[in-house]
């Protein structure tokens, strides 16, 4: 491979370093959206729960009063809907912790793969430094090489 094959490898590894930068960033990115989602989702289920438990209290301080049958199906009713959504609620969360997981496990993908590039790019600048320098000591002992019979024919006239 020549100098110019070498310096081309090594743009076009930082061309692909780039993109796994930005394939990284944007990875982080939806990390952050993720984990953020899921705090949502924790904190409405957190809500929901004492809404549910002060619903359910609310009920239950009426029964000591006395409920009619009716009054009792509709609480029965309206604390069996407010189960449901938190069974909803509950699978929101759980959503959100898979893609979490998901999303965090693709970034240590994206990091182990650019930090695998950046070890390539490392060894491919090495490479072509230490080609660089092995070609410049050539052309210095070609020109060394070139100007020693020079000085030698002007001494010897």
């Amino acid at each position: 491979m020549n100098t110019n094959d070498l310096r081309s490898l090594q743009a076009l590894r930082q061309l692909r370093e780039q993109r796994a930068s930005s394939q990284l960033a944007a990875q982080q990115q939806r990390c952050r959206e993720t984990h953020s989602a899921l705090d949502d989702a924790k904190e409405k289920l957190r809500l929901h729960r004492e809404a549910l438990a002060r619903k359910a209290e609310q009920i239950y301080g009426n029964f000591s009063e006395g409920l009619s049958v009716s009054a009792w199906q509709a609480a029965q009713d309206h604390l069996d809907e407010l189960a449901d959504n938190q069974r909803a609620l509950e699978t929101s969360v759980d959503l959100n912790e898979q893609a979490l997981a998901a999303q965090e496990r693709e970034r240590d993908v994206f990091r182990a793969a650019r930090m695998a590039r950046q070890r390539q790019a490392e060894a491919c600048d090495s490479l072509l430094d230490h080609r660089l320098r092995s070609e410049l000591q050539v052309r210095e002992r070609r020109d060394e090489a070139d100007d020693l019979p020079v000085a030698s024919a002007r001494s010897g006239a």
